[in-house]
């Protein structure tokens, strides 16, 4: 309610094309971005075939490699709806308007390196849209086992971030898993929040 219909969402990390494949049946957005690490975007592109069909995904899903293929689909006149991008081509997603970036529980997995990078290209697509809405869900505190720590609190917020909810995560408190107990708490409480970011 807070933000109505999307030209344009990007996703950063999905499970099994779980968030892309709610945008499309909802009809929320018009155009989805969806990064993702290498393997990872094989298996979302293959359960969004699986869930478009061969015909409509062949003619609405493109793989974006280089920036005259980002510059070129970032058209909105283009014909594709779903844009993906490899994780190491992220800053890729610079060139395209987005309305709405959506993480849940990835970044929680990302060393502060490459999560500064992320919030990079957030902040360059704010220059794009003076609205645009990020919602991140993910662990309050994730230590890896080398000992590195990464606190949600920490990530590279600004004070000029309009925070337009906060609060402990209702849904996503628990992964999923083929092998049985099929649903498994995180290792440790996740923490949700819409934010409004600033430039």
């Amino acid at each position: 309610d807070k933000i109505g219909k999307c030209n344009s969402t990007l996703v950063i990390g999905d499970g099994y094309a779980s968030m892309t494949s709610l945008l499309i049946d909802s009809n929320f957005s018009s155009k989805i971005i969806l990064i993702n690490l290498n393997k990872q975007l094989m298996v979302d592109l293959f359960f969004i075939k699986k869930y478009l069909g061969e015909e409509k995904f062949n003619s609405s899903v493109a793989l974006v490699t280089n920036e005259d293929d980002a510059k070129l689909l970032s058209n909105k006149t283009n014909s594709f709806s779903i844009i993906a991008i490899q994780a190491e081509n992220h800053s890729l997603v610079q060139h395209f308007d987005v309305d709405l970036v959506l993480n849940v529980v990835s970044m929680g997995e990302m060393n502060i390196g490459t999560l500064s990078e992320y919030f990079y290209d957030i902040r360059k697509l704010c220059r794009r849209n003076k609205n645009l809405y990020f919602y991140c869900c993910n662990r309050i505190e994730k230590k890896f086992p080398d000992g590195t720590v990464t606190k949600f609190s920490d990530y590279p917020w600004k004070k000029d971030d309009v925070i337009l909810v906060d609060e402990l995560c209702p849904w996503t408190q628990q992964y999923y898993s083929f092998i049985p107990p099929f649903y498994r708490n995180y290792d440790g409480p996740i923490i949700h929040q819409l934010r409004l970011m600033s430039k």
